[in-house]
């Protein structure tokens, strides 16, 4: 359902690998919020279970991506997006 919502909003799937982000890596994808009270539980989630890289194709991928994730907060997401559709927090 995901990989088709990509899809069905222009995007083409080129590449596609189920792996496990090492702590090293999710803590530098969030180091601003390194000092953050939730730092150390967001890196304890992305760590805790396999992840899918995805690489996608299409005309403004990077912020058809954008739209389509959804706002990060899963309550204030727009209808229709993964985040609003699929998140159950923040």
């Amino acid at each position: 359902k995901i990989l088709t919502r990509f899809e069905d909003n222009g995007l083409e799937v080129v590449a596609a690998r189920m792996t496990r982000l090492p702590r090293e890596k999710a803590e530098g994808f969030y180091i601003e919020h390194k000092d953050r009270p939730f730092f150390e539980s967001l890196i304890r989630f992305m760590t805790s279970g396999p992840i899918l890289l995805l690489a996608l194709r299409g005309d403004n991928a990077v912020a058809k991506n954008r739209e389509i994730m959804g706002a990060t907060d899963p309550a204030k997401a727009a209808p229709g997006t993964l985040r609003k559709d699929f998140a159950d927090s923040i």
